[in-house]
């Protein structure tokens, strides 16, 4: 019968999109970073502010990995409610004033990747009559997914901005917001709109949660904690999406950001802090740098500690601004011993304690314990990558060539090795 054999090929058509979406169950990542790649060249907004691109990439990779699954179990029915992280991106999308309209093109945007994505691998795998059918199906099984996300973005946003707009927090996070957009504004009137001294001295923080578990401490008894260990300052804080808020805390008398390092964090919370800054502009300024600490914090994961201060990393803040400047500069100047393994580390060490002993391979080889011949060949083994690397490299004794080394080694052991690059085939 033409039915029966319709419902049998569809059947087929299914099983073979199950198949292809396991088998390409460790692949997500590349399609999310291609959706990421091409948000930033078209949607830019989302990538103007480190924490809103951190929600968007959260978002993206949330997405890519929750289709895949669907997929895999085709044709299950799909869920109205959204990824808990493109939650967050929906809520630091209405915080930071983007309109509704952009964030409905970047999964329309998603949506034309992805099926490029699947479709371009469903042809390498399905019989050529099979073909026209899986791919319409697959195509079916995308626009449903965007449509039932796009659906519950448009009445969440609606619901969540009205409230916002009605609520004392949200109006003061509406005036917190045209501060830091550096708005001309009357600065003692928004003081005694947010009852809160911004000519003042500030640190800034940034707090977030970690992980997915079940502990869940209210930022607020973290902000408590903060408090008791600086003494008598004032405190401002904005919510920011579920899962972070922003807080400044200001005083008259100059601020000790000392005891902020032996401060307990619980585990489910980490915290960025600013330097201590003055003013109105100082009020803008620490947060942009809380918000610094805190993005080159999660690039560390859990390295850095559950509170860092932006003195800890601001070298870094400067050489990090641009990522993939930096990843290049680090493949130009340590080539493979920029990524993670045993012998890069070992060589990256030897290399670091030999610059610090300002170049004498016997101070080096009697700060690591070993023979003054093995730091030569070790030694010897670096120059002929460096010279690999870039033919007119001499370390040994050129003065910015190393400054450049000390500063690829410091930016190593700050954020930790690169990712391998996927092999390529």
């Amino acid at each position: 019968m033409p039915a029966r054999g319709a419902r049998a090929a569809k059947a087929q058509a299914v099983q073979l999109l199950r198949q292809l979406a396991v088998e390409h169950e460790h692949s997500q990542p590349e399609l999310a970073n291609a959706i990421l790649d091409r948000l930033r060249e078209s949607l830019p907004e989302f990538f103007a502010d480190e924490d809103v691109a951190y929600d968007m990439q959260g978002a993206v990779r949330a997405n890519a990995d929750r289709f895949g699954h669907l997929l895999s179990h085709a044709p299950a029915r799909m869920s109205k409610q959204l990824p808990v992280e493109a939650a967050d991106l929906l809520q630091s999308t209405i915080q930071h004033g983007i309109p509704l309209i952009s964030l409905l093109e970047a999964y329309r945007t998603a949506q034309g990747l992805a099926l490029e994505w699947w479709q371009s691998r469903l042809e390498q795998h399905a019989p050529p009559a099979l073909l026209p059918l899986a791919a319409r199906t697959l195509g079916e099984l995308i626009l449903t997914y965007v449509d039932t996300a796009a659906a519950q973005i448009r009445a969440s946003y609606e619901e969540q901005r009205r409230t916002l707009d009605n609520s004392p927090e949200g109006r003061r996070a509406h005036l917190i917001r045209r501060l830091l957009a550096g708005e001309p504004l009357d600065i003692d009137a928004a003081a005694r709109t947010l009852n809160h001294p911004l000519t003042a001295y500030h640190i800034a923080l940034v707090l977030w949660r970690t992980g997915d578990g079940a502990t869940h401490t209210p930022f607020a008894d973290v902000l408590d904690t903060i408090l008791a260990a600086l003494g008598p300052v004032r405190a401002l804080t904005m919510p920011e999406t579920r899962q972070r808020t922003y807080a400044w805390l200001s005083t008259s008398a100059r601020l000790d950001p000392a005891p902020l390092r032996n401060v307990g964090i619980p585990d489910d919370i980490r915290v960025g802090t600013s330097a201590v800054r003055t003013g109105s502009d100082g009020f803008v300024q620490a947060h942009l740098e809380a918000v610094r600490t805190a993005t080159i914090m999660r690039e560390r994961d859990d390295s850095s500690g559950r509170i860092a201060t932006y003195e800890q990393f601001e070298l870094v803040a400067l050489l990090s601004r641009d990522t993939d400047a930096r990843d290049r500069f680090l493949k130009r100047l340590l080539g493979p011993l920029a990524y993670a393994s045993a012998d890069a580390l070992r060589a990256r060490q030897t290399l670091r304690v030999f610059l610090a002993c300002g170049s004498s391979p016997t101070r080096a080889a009697r700060q690591l314990g070993v023979h003054r011949n093995t730091i030569a060949y070790r030694l010897n083994t670096l120059a002929s990558i460096a010279v690999a690397n870039d033919p007119h490299a001499d370390w040994h004794t050129h003065a910015t060539h190393r400054l450049e080394l000390e500063l690829a080694l410091h930016l190593i052991e700050q954020l930790g090795p690169l990712a391998k690059p996927p092999a390529t085939r």
